[in-house]
């Protein structure tokens, strides 16, 4: 929130003067009014401000979302809403908070690090792209150490994704940000990487447990561990001694909950990867339209357990044997499909910093990074992550149906890897072309849609 928009919020709340109490609720800055009556809802871009008012009884309260503290920070240096205390009146809340919202939440103050990286990565690929595709022989930058360190940057974000979502979960949560940053680097420390992958079956404490670092520094796994964290944090801060106190918890989280994080997933991911792909060769075999749908339907919800590197061996295998992938293009109709949903939920947003978010995150989830637009934008709304889920099965059907194939390794799912599709002699191109619009806009319309329909029922 720029110093204009905060200079609109203190004129729609009737000046300075007639703020009672800033309060601040997680990602919410709320202001709490003394008259009502003197609010001057005349201001011109009030919708831009993308504000909540609600009155109860006496009291009228503004609220926004202040991720940042910017609004609360900027309100409490000039002094406003410190004169008076007094308990406020209990609001009660219309609408409780999914789990989704809550992984967006702990994704939202990543997003400036994710959405820098993702452009870098985008320009590299572009690059990659006209080296492959150009008369002019530019090998020596793409084998250049300066071309590797740009690489680098652009992958060390996603490469430090567990710690980040470790270390904003925890202060969401308000638990020990520096434990969870450690547990959230767990899977980096080199001998942990050396064991998980080793050729030998790993075993702790006699549990077998899979050999894929990934699953377990999956996002949805780090961000329950960290939850767990804090509960165990609060039980042990409570009965521990005064002497053993900033002590004892982390102690026993490295302890206890670690290793039981362990011999949770341990089984689960082992399990997983023996089932796995046999049922999806099964599937494959015995009704590839309906794999290919379904994988477009839960490709997403895979990335967030981290399932999908399991789909790798199994693409590689296909190219190998036939010559193509049926697999590979799912990945590409589930990223468009994040992006039809981020691009209509920008549309129906009223709020001008979230909309410029989502126009950013459309365009990155169409180039092949759809973090921005699943985590920060899609999970915000179900209706949207949903629509999302949807679009990506109506482009899987639709590729199931024409037998739509790959016929070379890409894996980014970027719409800069359409010369993957090219078959001499067939439309495999073309069926690629339909099959994304018609992902791209099953899932934006239904977004836009049933966002609109939510809004009436507000």
């Amino acid at each position: 929130m720029n110093d204009k928009q905060i200079e609109a919020l203190l004129k729609l709340a009737g000046g300075k003067e007639n703020i009672r109490r800033v309060q601040r609720d997680m990602d919410t800055t709320t202001l709490i009014l003394r008259d009502r009556n003197r609010m001057d809802i005349s201001v011109s871009d009030v919708l831009d401000l993308g504000v909540d008012i609600r009155i109860t009884g006496e009291y009228c309260s503004i609220s926004h979302e202040d991720e940042s503290s910017q609004l609360y920070n900027t309100l409490q240096g000039m002094g406003v809403g410190k004169a008076e205390g007094g308990a406020l009146p209990e609001i009660r809340r219309t609408r409780k908070k999914s789990l989704l919202y809550f992984i967006s939440d702990v994704f939202r103050p990543l997003m400036p690090a994710i959405l820098g990286a993702a452009v870098l990565k985008i320009v590299l690929a572009i690059i990659t792209l006209f080296n492959v595709y150009s008369s002019t022989d530019s090998s020596s930058l793409m084998d250049s150490q300066t071309f590797l360190i740009f690489k680098s940057i652009g992958d060390s974000v996603y490469y430090l994704l567990p710690i980040l979502v470790a270390i904003s979960t925890a202060y969401r949560i308000k638990s020990n940000v520096y434990v969870a940053a450690a547990i959230g680097g767990l899977m980096f420390y080199p001998q942990m990487t050396a064991l998980l992958s080793g050729e030998e079956d790993v075993h702790f404490m006699g549990v077998p447990i899979v050999s894929q670092a990934f699953f377990f520094s999956a996002s949805i796994w780090v961000i329950l561990t960290i939850c767990a964290l804090s509960y165990l944090e609060r039980v042990v801060e409570r009965i521990s001694p005064r002497v053993f106190k900033g002590i004892l918890a982390p102690l026993l989280t490295f302890l206890i909950l670690v290793p039981l994080v362990l011999i949770i997933l341990g089984p689960i991911g082992t399990w997983i990867d023996q089932q796995l792909p046999d049922v999806v060769d099964s599937l494959l075999n015995d009704a590839p339209v309906v794999a290919i749908m379904l994988l477009g339907a839960v490709y997403s919800l895979m990335m967030i357990a981290g399932l999908h590197y399991w789909l790798l061996p199994m693409i590689i295998n296909e190219l190998m044997v036939n010559g193509y992938s049926l697999i590979l293009p799912v990945m590409l109709v589930a990223f468009v499909a994040q992006a039809g949903a981020s691009l209509a939920t920008g549309l129906r947003s009223k709020r001008r910093e979230f909309r410029k978010l989502a126009f950013w995150a459309t365009g990155t989830a169409l180039l092949g990074v759809p973090e921005p637009a699943m985590y920060a934008v899609n999970m915000r709304k179900r209706a949207s992550f949903y629509s999302a889920l949807l679009g990506g099965a109506a482009g899987g059907l639709y590729f199931g149906l024409l037998s739509v194939k790959a016929v070379a390794l890409g894996g980014s799912g970027s719409l800069l890897e359409l010369p993957l599709f090219m078959e001499v002699g067939s439309l495999n191109l073309l069926h690629v072309c339909v099959g994304i619009i018609v992902s791209f806009c099953v899932s934006g319309v239904f977004t836009y849609w049933m966002l609109g329909k939510e809004r009436k029922h507000v």
